[in-house]
């Protein structure tokens, strides 16, 4: 089976119909750290479902949860207790490989910094992923070629991350995220260390690839123009969902 096939075959684990609507769910979802002989409980039971396709703001003020959540739902972190559902089927019940496949394929990351190889090239870097999974270089740099021209980075492809404003460095990173194909994009505060006109830039791209891939975005976000964009905003507050518009 060529890697491809393979990949295709194994992201298929906990995927249902594309008729199904419901992505993701978390249910009663808890976070507690201890630390210094005490508790410190950080979700206190979160409640939230979003939809295939579609793009949500999480906002909320510093130290309500936010990037705790993220991490929940990217397998970056255990959660206490709870339970998170992918496509109808608990994380928790998913097998290594299924879990390995949710991380590396299912679901892309986006951070506030971002992390890109310094001596790769941004084709190098949005490449990276499917190199990774095994797939082959044609492949990958074809991808990558078309995710980094849908980013508007076209003639920066063989430019270092050096050679490249912050605008263009975050660009790269989202074409990363996509580049294995997933269901689910998870940004953490994606446009925090832009100044305004990227901010706005980034903010008219992350529509513009969600309405192109039909990818879910959950963006993480103190920008309130960025959270504009989006289909529904959502608010969490001291650990939990607070409200929904």
């Amino acid at each position: 089976m060529s890697s491809l096939d393979e990949r295709t075959a194994l992201s298929a684990c906990g995927r249902e119909s594309k008729e199904v609507s419901l992505l993701l769910e978390t249910r009663d979802l808890r976070r507690v750290f201890h630390e210094t002989g005490e508790e410190l409980e950080i979700l206190k039971g979160v409640n939230f479902s979003m939809k295939q396709g579609e793009l949500v703001a999480l906002t909320g003020s510093s130290g309500s949860g936010k990037s705790t959540f993220l991490n929940q739902l990217g397998l970056l972190d255990t959660p206490t207790s709870g339970e998170i559902f992918f496509k109808g089927k608990a994380l928790s019940k998913f097998s290594s490989e299924e879990k390995d496949m949710y991380h590396r394929v299912q679901v892309g990351f986006v951070f506030q910094f971002h992390h890109l190889l310094s001596e790769f090239t941004a084709l190098e870097n949005v490449s990276v992923p499917g190199r990774i999974l095994g797939t082959s270089v044609a492949e990958c740099r074809e991808r990558a070629e078309m995710l980094l021209e849908t980013v508007g980075l076209k003639d920066r492809m063989k430019h270092l991350p050096r050679e490249l404003s912050g605008g263009e460095r975050q660009r790269i990173a989202i074409a990363r995220a996509l580049m294995n194909h997933p269901d689910l994009v998870l940004a953490d505060e994606p446009s925090g260390n832009l100044d305004e006109a990227n901010s706005a830039k980034l903010n008219e791209l992350f529509g513009e690839l969600n309405e192109k891939f039909n990818q879910a975005f959950l963006i993480v976000t103190h920008d309130d123009k960025l959270a504009s964009f989006a289909q529904r905003r959502v608010v969490m507050h001291n650990g939990v969902i607070h409200s929904e518009n």
